[in-house]
């Protein structure tokens, strides 16, 4: 995946100038940086959700999954009917199977409003890992879950079996991106730029 020439503003603020970088086709690469460097963008013009001044992106992937900072989640619609909704309804086995990873099996008649914080945390994650994209992005993925919860998540995104797969995942906990960064990148801005590229 290539990230050529990119350049984006919004309303004459410069977010992207002329940024480039290349990432692997596979593995979990951790962007960190200050809130507001450019880091989200990035990731939303990779999703195609927002549109490039200049430049080009390269990616050969085709299945995309994300979890974004917001919940983004279907209001009226049940929790599995969320997850249901990306899957088509002949594969209800498998969105209770990532509703049950997440630990959240018994709210899966509950609506969105009807969920704590957290649990509507973990439908948004359910819901992107069962879609089972070759590109995952993860936007702060576990805002707002506690030390146990994380833990209980952390092998259902990272397990070994997803090793073909390319996972961004932007996250400011330092022990996060080192526990599990294939690629570690640390970014600032605006613009955006590299201040540490490490690879291990």
């Amino acid at each position: 995946m290539k990230f050529e020439h990119l350049s984006k503003s919004f309303d004459g603020k410069i977010v992207l100038d002329d940024f480039c970088l290349t990432l692997p086709t596979s593995g979990i690469v951790v962007l960190m940086g200050p809130s507001g460097c450019g880091k989200t963008t990035l990731m939303r013009l990779l999703a195609g959700l927002e549109t490039l001044d200049s430049g080009r992106i390269v990616c050969e992937k085709q299945r995309l999954s994300m979890v974004f900072q917001e919940d983004r989640l279907l209001g009226g619609v049940t929790a599995l009917g969320n997850i249901l909704a990306v899957l088509g309804r002949h594969d209800e086995a498998l969105a209770m199977a990532w509703l049950t990873r997440m630990g959240i099996e018994d709210a899966c008649h509950l609506l969105p409003i009807e969920l704590s914080g957290g649990m509507r945390r973990r439908l948004s994650i359910a819901r992107a890992m069962a879609y089972e994209g070759d590109l995952m992005l993860l936007d702060e993925p576990f805002a707002g879950l506690d030390d146990t919860t994380r833990e209980q998540i952390y092998p259902h995104l990272f397990d070994e079996k997803y090793t073909d797969r390319l996972t961004i995942l932007i996250t400011h906990d330092r022990g996060e991106a080192e526990r599990f960064a294939n690629r570690l990148i640390v970014l600032n801005g605006p613009p955006l730029t590299v201040v540490e590229d490490i690879v291990g």
